[in-house]
């Protein structure tokens, strides 16, 4: 007996209700098909029946396509209905141990929590179409075509009503569904809601419009200035829908936060500084590689990476290429001969800014102090002509800053932006003009960074005699004019910027989509009438615009995306009355929460301590030490209370524990200031799913071996009620609390474990002991090279790594799936739409199968199982890891870090 499909019958019943006519130009299918006069889309709804119903297994998603190209924006679901178990059929006739096994079956559904079954008894897809004529549609999945089929549109507003609702629903919720998988800007997703929200008159979901929760005005901060996805995304959104500000920027530039004097010290002046450190503003970061060596180390290890040092870590679902991009404007790239004439004639260098915001132009710089200024500078400026003659695109021109010769090597979209001046014997590269003029300025007043007590500082706390590999050091100058209001309103005005280039490659490649034979839409102001774009498009306050050359969209104002205007250059007189409410309130808790900002400064030193043999590089340490100086811990809330005084006192461990860390705290709950500790051994950590829960986290921890420890004893536990801290003694010193855990104490320590037969080994080697640096947080991490735990930490960076790919891949089907893009044309719209290039995070190449057409990975082909790391996959991070220790220390005036890593070079 087959099992009657109920949602014809539902629609039966829904026909008889509103008067609506099946379609019958379709057979063996169910649909309704509807257009209206007026309106710029029909809409559709198809549903295949399953002859076989398909149980416990998800099927591919079905896809629809005309080769009239008149099937817009499907979306794709199946009709599932329950399986009873076991328990939910009819209790059997008594006898034969029947009802034993119906007992049995109901406490394992109980115990296991096991999902309801479904089976699959329909295939459903709705979607909006273009004209009135009546139009074929082909509908299949990945194992292959379901069929073709005519359908003939019908003229029923009740019905379409009834079809769009139903089909705008679940298009919301799977463009929902890819959002919160991306590992990408989701402008694709939020531009599709916008604009068919729009264009339809239908009510935006509310979790687009949900902005009812608002971030600390700190926390925003910190996220404008980080470039954090998410302050992006809410822009982009006002700017989909048309919520942008009409009025008129006449306001005055508000005022920054009234912050508290600088750092003065006095008895500072016979502080050692390099001499490269009095031609820098004290406005500017610092970076100093001390030698021409130094820096081809750094950029050595960059290009082991494909010139990107954050994929020593992971690898994104997205490529800027900042580096090259910045090469590029600067025109400062390496080159083999470069390499053997750079020591001969440059001594010292650095890299110095205002920002580092390298996805998008920075402004930024480099400083040279030469050993022969004729060689450096006739090899520069070669250079330059040879560029100018070769691209007509890059003007070469002579002219002043701040009263002294420099040249000026610019395109007009800013992907050449190159300003070089001389000043005795040192030279500065820099794409920004007021950098320059900064730079000119110093050299004249010596009002530099090296006169500024808050560095002098920084050079008895790392002084010259370190010779670090690196010296980085962040002014608090600096830090203050990222909360500068030019320096927030003009993010906040680059967001816009960037959101206006993104929706105008969208808003070509949707009216593309939708005019078949016809001549596309193109122009801003046609695509905005047509509703593609949004009414008030393009309206700036600052009286910039996005504008189309070719296949490039330009903002007027700060030029092409990745390589705008940089923001040190933006001259900001006059603000709307949101910006300057919008900034004064930041300010305002600047002023009352924060108002100062401490110098960073970060040393990094390097070592060989093993040479390669083989296809292995060199073993490198790499000595990384960070302060943070003058320091203020009040500002920084409970975090900085929970320390104890720094100790001269750290924890030995056992030598078997391949991750071990302590700190000494201060908590009125354990008494005096204690010192806790934890370790555990190499071993196969249980999968975070299995902490899914109070028990299984139970039974995963007894799982672990590890333990927790105290020195002094701090006594919260036999404060206890009814002895539960003491428990029952099983040994000397030992005893079994309740749950399993054994306790071994003797008056100074106290150390908890799952496994006494673990904690008895360990407790010989558990001591403190007196070393030379103080600190109150101490870690170290083994060579997980080999390990056990090699394959878990590989695993789950694995896993990470699978979902941004997967992700990734998607995007690339959504968009043909959408938008129509031909499978050729896929990547470079992809990278148009995001202003950077989508990759594969697993390291693969993103291919079309025509098979089950979509997008896959070279990395997994058609399929890629969750949660197990094929054989030949190693993450980033560990082709190089070899081990690391790291520490902290926090006194009353300053925060210092140390982190010591193992790198095994390629």
């Amino acid at each position: 007996m087959t099992r009657p499909n109920f949602v014809p019958m539902l629609f039966a019943a829904l026909m008889s209700l509103t008067g609506l006519t099946w379609c019958d130009q379709v057979s063996a299918v169910d649909a309704m098909v509807t257009a209206a006069a007026g309106q710029p889309y029909g809409v559709a709804m198809v549903e295949v029946p399953v002859e076989i119903p398909v149980i416990g297994r998800v099927l591919p998603p079905i896809q629809v396509t005309s080769e009239s190209g008149r099937v817009l924006f499907p979306i794709s679901d199946d009709i599932r209905v329950k399986v009873s178990r076991p328990s939910d059929r009819p209790v059997p006739r008594p006898g034969n141990g029947r009802l034993l096994n119906r007992v049995g079956n109901l406490i394992r559904e109980i115990t296991n929590k096991e999902e309801d079954l479904e089976q699959t008894v329909a295939r459903r897809v709705s979607f909006l179409f273009v004209g009135s004529d009546p139009l074929s549609v082909r509908i299949g999945d990945a194992n292959g075509e379901i069929g073709t089929y005519q359908l003939t549109p019908l003229d029923n507003m009740p019905a379409r009503t009834a079809i769009l609702t139903s089909w705008w629903k679940g298009y919301t919720e799977a463009a929902r569904r890819q959002m919160d998988a991306a590992d990408y800007p989701a402008w694709v997703e939020n531009y599709l809601v916008a604009m068919l929200g729009g264009r339809l008159q239908l009510p935006l979901p509310t979790w687009f419009t949900n902005t009812a929760k608002k971030d600390d005005e700190l926390l925003s901060t910190l996220k404008l200035i980080a470039g954090a996805e998410g302050a992006g995304e809410a822009i982009f959104r006002r700017v989909a829908v048309g919520q942008r500000e009409t009025s008129t920027a006449t306001l005055p530039l508000p005022a920054g936060p009234n912050w508290a004097p600088l750092f003065n010290q006095d008895n500072l002046g016979g502080v050692p500084i390099e001499p490269l450190a009095t031609r820098v503003p004290p406005e500017c970061f610092y970076i100093r590689y001390g030698s021409f060596e130094n820096y081809l180390w750094f950029r050595d290890l960059s290009e082991d990476y494909s010139g990107d040092i954050s994929k020593m870590i992971t690898l994104r679902g997205i490529e800027n290429n900042a580096t090259a991009r910045m090469e590029e404007q600067l025109h400062m790239s390496t080159s083999g001969l470069s390499r053997l004439l750079g020591p001969t004639v440059i001594e010292d260098q650095a890299i110095i800014g205002r920002d580092l915001f390298m996805a998008d132009g920075a402004s930024i710089g480099v400083v040279l102090k030469a050993t022969n200024n004729f060689l450096l500078r006739t090899s520069m400026s070669n250079d330059r002509s040879k560029l100018a003659s070769s691209d007509e695109s890059i003007t070469l021109k002579e002219i002043k800053i701040a009263g002294r010769p420099a040249t000026s090597l610019i395109s007009a979209d800013n992907r050449v932006r190159s300003f070089l001046v001389e000043d005795g014997e040192y030279f500065l590269v820099t794409n920004s003009r007021t950098l320059a003029r900064r730079f000119l300025e110093v050299g004249k007043s010596k009002e530099s960074l090296a006169a500024t007590s808050a560095f002098r500082l920084a050079r008895q706390l790392m002084p010259l005699e370190r010779n670090d590999t690196i010296f980085a050091y962040f002014s608090p100058q600096m830090l203050r004019g990222l909360v500068s209001p030019q320096y927030l309103i003009e993010l906040r005005r680059r967001l816009h910027a960037k959101s206006d280039s993104a929706m105008v490659h969208l808003a070509r490649l949707a009216a593309a989509q939708e005019s078949g034979d016809n001549e596309p839409v193109t122009g801003i102001d046609n695509l905005t009438a047509a509703g593609f774009l949004p009414t008030g498009f393009g309206y700036r306050p600052d009286g910039s615009g996005a504008v189309i050359v070719g296949d490039v969209i330009l903002d007027t104002l700060r030029g092409v995306r990745g390589s705008f205007l940089p923001i040190a250059d933006v001259e900001i007189e006059t603000v709307t009355p949101e910006e300057s409410a919008w900034y004064s309130s930041i300010a305002n808790q600047y002023s009352l929460r924060f108002p100062t900002i401490d110098p960073i400064m970060v040393g990094i030193g390097r070592e060989i301590i093993a040479k390669g043999e083989g296809e292995a590089g060199d073993l490198e340490r790499l000595n990384i030490h960070a302060e943070v100086a003058p320091w203020g811990p009040e500002k920084y809330g409970k975090i900085a209370k929970q320390l104890g005084p720094p100790t001269r006192v750290a924890m030995g461990f056992a030598p078997d524990d391949i991750i071990a860390v302590q700190a000494h705290v201060a908590s009125p709950q354990l008494g005096p200031p204690t010192h806790l500790f934890a370790a555990i051994k190499d071993t196969l950590p249980p999968q975070p799913e299995e902490f899914d829960g109070i028990l299984n986290i139970y039974r995963s921890l007894r799982g672990i071996p590890g333990y927790l420890g105290a020195w002094p004893q701090p006594g919260a536990l036999d404060r206890l009620p009814l002895g539960l801290g003491r428990g029952q003694p099983v040994g000397p010193g030992m005893s079994r609390l309740l749950g399993g855990i054994y306790r071994y104490s003797d008056g100074q320590y106290s150390v908890l474990s799952f496994q006494p037969e673990l904690l008895n080994a360990s407790l010989p080697f558990l001591i403190a002991a007196d070393v030379e640096n103080p600190a109150q947080i101490r870690a170290r991490i083994g060579n997980l090279s080999d390990s056990q735990i090699e394959g878990w930490v590989n695993g789950q960076l694995y896993e990470r790594a699978r979902e941004s790919s997967v992700a990734g891949a998607n995007f690339l089907s959504l968009l043909m799936r959408q938008l129509n893009a031909e499978p050729e044309t896929v990547l470079a719209s992809a990278e148009k739409i995001l202003g950077a290039k989508i990759r594969c995070t697993l390291g693969g190449d993103y291919q079309y199968s025509p098979v089950s057409q979509r997008w896959i990975s070279t990395a997994w082909q058609s399929q890629v199982a969750p949660g197990l790391a094929p054989l030949n996959y190693t993450a980033p991070a560990m082709t190089w890891f070899r081990g690391a220790t790291a520490s902290v220390t926090q006194y009353d005036d300053r925060l210092v870090a140390d982190l010591v890593v193992d790198v095994q070079r390629k």
